[in-house]
């Protein structure tokens, strides 16, 4: 018999300190888990070169979600996870997050090795570069095989995904690579393999029958000595704790309890899966039994025995990643005051104002929102529709005109639950607006912020009675047409979404700045009908989950679910960087030779640029033709506030400057291509952050710094420019 001693952990995000319960004030954080980690590992024997004769084993999602990463994209995160030191590592769907060409970045600067078996690139055949199809170590004088899986259902909600990066299936990989692993005449030769899989636990449970990693209570009955397939599952993605109840025993966990999607588990396959966020730890020891000479397995696990650690307030701290960290957070508090795009409206997130109507800022997050997925495959045609609530978007003040900054961002976007997209029906959206308006006047933070469909109501009515029609819009065919604005059709009670559409009508209409909005076009009526016609709409998962009065939302078909969603910060970056991108690129490209790193790039530039030069053209011929409108002089609020700025009356140019960059912000395209832009290509040369001085030489952040703030006023040119209006979407008719 021989031992082989292993931790475990997956999904990890928060460094800085957070509430071990909502209701608690105790926190924990990464160092004390990292303490608690080498607390264990000191432990095992030492090797001659240092390490310890023992296995640190990670199962991917380290680069994001979470605040920090939605500023340095994933970067501190490198230099936190060589400082633990895991042995081997995989990938999962949120390591995507900011695309494959950034991930390869942070893996090359990370000093263990990264698994991605079952996916291979067909430019090359082989796994994607970077990335491993298996790892051989040897511990304790046994030889190791590891492979990393991932299952075919979250790669369809990963808009980032390579095009070319194809699915393999799990199982099938695992006996191929057993076979190769475990050959006798091969040149690995190795006496076990274990599997790190990002998956949910059914798809767990599932391959571990089909992989043959039977527990040792099964394998008394039906020996898979000559049998290939995995040892043991190491899984990540669910962030449950979960243990297969075939383990030998287990501390601090009932292996009896009942796991959701682990109904198949009979006792007789070997599971472990972590936890998350560096509140969960599983310490376990592999007993290996030689097979018989000549056997496909060279050992099997007798026995296997571990503990469930959970990381306590108030337990010891890591000092090398408390100082570490101290230097992280201090260069991202300095990175949150740069600038990252430029509006050309005021962005008023007043409480007072947000709760109670629509207004331009909430228009503009939902119709950036509305695209974050447009490029998942399951999400074919992009969503339908935003559904958000006005508490979402907090700051509580007026942003711009001007500068905005990362910060600003952030502030108004603090929260961690992801954005998810569910299908829904008819009813359900009507049931979800009414429950939204039903409190006004009161500024309670249920009051709707929508995209991709328009809503006629009226505050005089009962509450659960305001709705009075919902109508998908569609984009004006042609966009640089001149704008027209919309009216809602007054409703008379009773009347249906479908009679009340064909009084809708186009008309001009004013902005608080002057200018004239672009035209909404209805496309077709949403009726409050339970099944039929279903939407695709994009919202929180704090929603999802019946929050805040929104119980009709519980229990629908997620499209993209909480494990799969990215933060609402994350998505808003990631545009604002393809903007800048896109802008730079077209400001360089009469001046040096650019090499993209995505065969469709350059067009998707031109086609950019395109718009804008057709909009500026459509700017001056509108700026010489059309008379100054004797009362456009600016409505907005004219009390002073810290974050705003005075303006005078715009002039007709600059106001139609604006109008023709609102009409180019409508367009799906826009936003489909300058989110997926910043996936796709190395955002570094426009990013705020400067990545690499994070991820490589922290200590040299200082002088970095101040190369780094020259750089950035060099390039405000490239900022993206915003351009958030009111146009009628959320129409009150009793406040007409």
């Amino acid at each position: 018999m021989s031992s082989l001693p292993i931790l475990h952990f997956n999904d990890v995000y928060r460094v800085q300190p957070f509430k071990v319960h909502p209701k608690s004030p105790e926190t924990i954080d990464v160092t004390q888990f990292a303490a608690m980690l080498d607390d264990i590992r000191v432990s095992w024997p030492q090797r001659d070169d240092g390490s310890r004769e023992g296995l640190v084993l990670f199962s991917g999602d380290v680069f994001a979600p979470s605040i920090e990463s939605s500023v340095t994209r994933g970067s501190h995160m490198v230099p936190v996870m060589n400082a633990i030191g895991p042995d081997v590592s995989m990938t999962g769907n949120h390591d995507f997050d900011f695309g494959y060409p950034h991930l390869s970045k942070l893996i090359l600067n990370t000093n263990f090795p990264w698994l991605l078996s079952n996916i291979v690139d067909t430019a090359t055949s082989r796994v994607p570069e970077h990335l491993l199809e298996y790892v051989v170590l040897e511990r304790a004088g046994i030889r190791v095989g590891f492979i990393g899986l991932v299952e075919k259902e979250w790669i369809g909600t990963v808009p980032t995904w390579p095009e070319n990066f194809k699915y393999r299936d799990m199982a099938e990989v695992g006996i191929k690579l057993s076979k190769r692993l475990r050959d006798p005449e091969g040149e690995h030769k190795c006496d076990i393999v274990i599997a790190l899989t990002h998956a949910r636990v059914p798809n767990d449970v599932r391959l571990a029958k089909a992989l043959n990693a039977l527990s040792p209570s099964a394998q008394a009955k039906n020996s898979i000595a000559d049998r290939h397939g995995v040892d043991i599952i190491l899984g990540g993605h669910d962030h449950l704790y979960y243990i297969s109840r075939g383990v030998t025993s287990w501390e601090n966990y009932d292996t009896t309890q009942y796991a959701l999607g682990a109904e198949e588990d009979h006792g007789d396959i070997l599971i472990v899966k972590s936890g998350t966020d560096f509140r969960d730890l599983s310490e376990f020891t592999l007993q290996l039994e030689d097979t018989p000479a000549g056997s496909v397995r060279r050992k099997v696990i007798k026995e296997i025995r571990g503990k469930h650690h959970e990381t306590k307030p108030g337990s010891r701290k890591s000092e090398r990643i408390a100082k570490l960290l101290e230097s992280l957070l201090s260069s991202v508090s300095d990175a949150l005051k740069a600038p990252v795009c430029k509006s050309a409206a005021e962005l008023d997130l007043r409480s007072a104002l947000i709760r109670t109507q629509e207004t331009a800022a909430a228009n503009w997050f939902a119709d950036v929102l509305r695209h974050a997925y447009d490029d998942a495959p399951t999400m074919q045609g992009g969503a339908d529709g935003v559904f958000i609530c006005a508490g979402t978007l907090r700051g509580d003040s007026i942003y711009g005109p001007g500068l905005i900054s990362l910060g600003d961002i952030l502030e108004i976007l603090p929260f961690e639950d992801p954005v998810i997209v569910l299908e829904l029906d008819g009813e359900t959206i009507w049931a979800a607006l009414e429950a939204s308006l039903e409190t006004f006047p009161a500024q309670e933070g249920r009051f709707p912020v929508i995209a991709g469909f328009r809503v006629s109501w009226d505050s005089r009515r009962p509450p659960g009675q305001r709705v009075l029609g919902v109508w998908l819009t569609k984009e004006p065919a042609d966009a640089s047409a001149a704008p027209s604005g919309a009216t809602t059709p007054t409703a008379t009670p009773g009347r249906s979404a479908s009679s009340s559409v064909s009084s809708f009508q186009s008309s001009s209409s004013t902005t608080s700045s002057g200018t004239t909005t672009p035209p909404l076009v209805d496309s077709e009526p949403v009726l409050r009908t339970r099944g039929g016609r279903m939407y695709k709409i994009v919202s929180r998962e704090y929603m999802a989950q019946g929050h805040d009065g929104f119980v009709m939302l519980k229990g629908n078909k997620y499209l993209v679910d909480d494990e799969s969603g990215q933060m609402m910060s994350a998505i808003v970056r990631k545009y604002l960087l393809g903007g800048r991108y896109v802008n730079r690129m077209s400001r360089l490209v009469s001046q040096v030779d650019i090499t993209h790193l995505h065969p469709d790039t350059p067009g998707l530039i031109s086609r950019e640029r395109a718009r804008q030069e057709r909009h500026a053209r459509h700017a001056r011929s509108k700026s010489r033709s059309r008379p100054e409108h004797p009362h456009s002089h600016s409505h907005s609020h004219s009390h002073s506030h810290p974050r705003s700025s005075s303006k005078g009356p715009a002039t007709i140019g600059t106001r139609w400057r604006q109008v023709a960059g609102r009409a180019l912000r409508w367009s799906r395209a826009h936003y489909r291509e300058l989110i997926g832009i910043a996936g796709r290509e190395h955002m570094s040369g426009v990013d705020c952050i400067d990545g690499e001085v994070i991820r490589c030489a922290v200590e040299r952040f200082g002088e970095e710094k101040v190369k780094r703030e020259e750089q950035e006023r060099e390039r405000e040119e490239d900022l993206a420019v915003i351009y958030p209006v009111v146009d009628g979407r959320l129409k009150d008719e009793g406040r007409a």
